[in-house]
C-alpha cells in the first residue's frame, strides 16, 4: 500500500553529495527548496554551482519502496514515446548515499498546474495541448495488460482491475472513514467489475496518473505551454483508464474530449465502464487522505457498480 511521507527533510549535505555522485566531481549547493505538489514522497529543487545549475531530487523511506520503476518509466517514455518527461540523472533505493532512497532528476523549467491560475481560455488550450500527447501516448499498445516489467499475461483487463480494486479495499482507514452499507456497496461493485469491463480495449500505454499536481507548465510566447508530465504510474491498460481519471477533479473537461476524441474516438459504454476507474480513485483518496468529498463520492459511484 501506498504510504504517505511528503514531509521528510534533505539536507544540504545530502544534496551535495548526490550531486556528486550524479557530476562526478566536488559540487557547491546553494540551497534546498521543498516543492508544493508531491503528496507521497518529499520532492525538492537543489541549486548548484555549475551546469545544470538545478535539479529536482524525491525522497522517500527505503522501506516505503522503490524509484528504480519510476526512474524505468521515465527513461522508456523518453526512448520511446513523445510524451515530455524530465531526464533521470541517479536514482539509488538502497540508501547508500543518503538516508533515504532517491531520484534526481532534471529540472523542468515552469510551474505546477496546481499552482497556476488560468483564465478559462488558457485551461481550454492547455485540455487541448493535454488531448494531443495523450492520443499520442496512447497510440503505443501492447499483447498484455501490466506495468512494463510486469504485464499480467494472459488475464483479462477486468480480472485486472477488480484485483487493484480489492488491494485499495483493504486500506485499514476505509472501515474508519466509510459506513458498513457503503462497504458492502464496494464489494459487489468489486464483484460487478469483470462483467462491466468484459468489453476491454487494447492494452494500450497510459501514464496513469495525470493531475494538475503532475503537470508542469511553462509560459511561452504569451501562451501556457505543456512542458512536462511526472510521476508516472506507466502500463499498458485500456485508455478509458486514463480518461476516466481525467473526469474525477473538478474541471469541465468537454475541450479535452473533443480534440481527443477527433483522433481516437470513444468506444460505445465507456460512460458505464469509466464508473469501475472512479470507484478506484475514491478507494485510493479516502483510504489515504480521507477528505469529506470522496467519500460521499465513494458513496455514490459504489452504489452506481454495484447496481450493474
Amino acid at each position: 500500500m501506498i504510504e504517505l511521507q511528503p514531509d521528510l527533510e534533505l539536507t544540504v549535505e545530502h544534496a551535495e553529495r548526490l550531486l556528486a555522485a550524479w557530476l562526478g566531481r566536488p559540487v557547491s549547493c546553494s540551497g534546498v527548496h521543498a516543492l508544493k505538489g508531491g503528496l507521497v514522497n518529499s520532492v525538492f529543487r537543489i541549486d548548484v554551482d555549475r551546469p545544470p545549475h538545478r535539479a529536482v531530487v524525491k525522497i522517500r523511506r527505503p522501506e516505503a519502496g522503490a524509484f528504480s520503476d519510476e526512474a524505468a518509466a521515465l527513461e522508456f517514455l523518453r526512448s520511446e514515446t513523445n510524451c515530455p518527461v524530465p531526464r533521470v540523472h541517479l536514482h539509488d533505493d538502497r540508501a547508500d548515499l543518503i538516508d533515504h532512497a532517491f531520484l534526481l532528476l532534471e529540472h523542468v523549467d515552469g510551474a505546477c498546474l496546481a499552482n497556476v491560475e488560468l483564465t478559462a481560455d488558457e485551461r481550454t488550450d492547455l485540455d487541448r495541448q493535454l488531448a494531443d500527447v495523450l492520443a499520442d501516448l496512447h497510440g503505443h499498445t501492447s499483447d498484455h495488460y501490466g506495468r512494463i516489467a510486469a504485464p499480467d499475461l494472459g488475464r483479462p483487463w477486468g480480472d485486472v482491475v477488480a484485483t487493484r480494486l480489492r488491494e485499495a479495499r483493504r486500506y485499514p482507514a476505509l472501515s474508519e472513514r466509510l459506513p458498513g452499507s457503503v462497504l458492502a456497496d464496494v464489494d459487489v461493485a468489486i464483484a460487478n467489475v469483470p462483467a462491466i469491463l468484459a468489453d476491454a480495449g487494447t492494452p494500450t500505454l497510459i501514464h496513469a496518473d495525470v493531475w494538475e499536481g503532475n503537470t508542469m507548465v511553462r509560459r511561452d510566447d504569451d501562451r501556457w505551454r505543456i512542458a512536462a508530465l511526472v510521476d508516472p504510474d506507466l502500463q499498458y491498460a485500456d485508455p478509458e483508464m486514463e480518461l476516466a481519471y481525467l473526469e474525477v477533479f473538478d474541471h469541465d473537461r468537454s475541450e479535452l474530449f473533443e480534440t481527443y476524441a477527433a483522433r481516437r474516438p470513444l468506444r460505445e459504454g465507456y460512460e458505464r465502464r469509466r464508473r469501475c476507474y472512479w470507484l478506484y480513485t475514491a478507494l485510493i483518496h479516502v483510504g489515504l487522505f480521507g477528505d469529506e468529498f470522496f467519500c460521499d463520492y465513494t458513496a455514490r459511484i459504489a452504489a452506481e457498480v454495484a447496481a450493474g
